[in-house]
């Protein structure tokens, strides 16, 4: 982009130099040769400056995309379910009307938001799965327990 701009400020002044130079040219021949190539360079500043505007208009609609990837990012914030299971979970302030969610950390990490589905529960944990990257995911820490068997009586 600073390429095109230095072509296009080069372009206008040599442009602008001509110009200047033309009222002093006497020989219509050579005045014609003048205007043309003045003519040429003022198109090719024009050119420059529409490669610039568009260039501007592409970072602009990426710089949106960006801040509003960011925007949502910052809706979520990890948290750790115990016995080293996390994911991100939507903060209550952020929800705009949306359900308290988990949102997959691989997928997160990965710049998706991919919200995680309830599978089943045993033993106190919960699991649940993420569609988009096919984990399967227990959260909390899982309660061992022992079956007693001294309240049974043979038969």
């Amino acid at each position: 982009m600073i390429s095109e701009a230095m072509a296009g400020a080069s372009a206008l002044k040599t442009a602008f130099d001509m110009a200047k130079a033309l009222k002093d040219i006497n020989d219509a021949a050579t005045r014609n040769a003048a205007v043309i190539e003045l003519q040429e360079k003022i198109l090719s500043a024009q050119q420059a400056q529409f490669e610039m505007s568009k260039r501007v208009d592409e970072l602009e609609k990426e710089l949106t995309i960006i801040k509003s990837k960011a925007d949502e990012r910052n809706r979520y914030q990890l948290k750790d379910y115990g016995a080293g299971t996390f994911a991100y979970e939507l903060k209550p302030d952020g929800s705009r009307g949306e359900p308290l969610h988990r949102a997959c950390a691989k997928c997160f990490n990965e710049g998706q938001i991919s919200i995680l589905q309830f599978s089943h529960q045993t033993e106190g944990q919960d699991w649940f799965d993420c569609r988009r990257c096919e984990n399967n995911q227990s959260f909390g820490v899982r309660v061992r327990r022992e079956m007693d068997y001294s309240h049974h009586s043979d038969f």
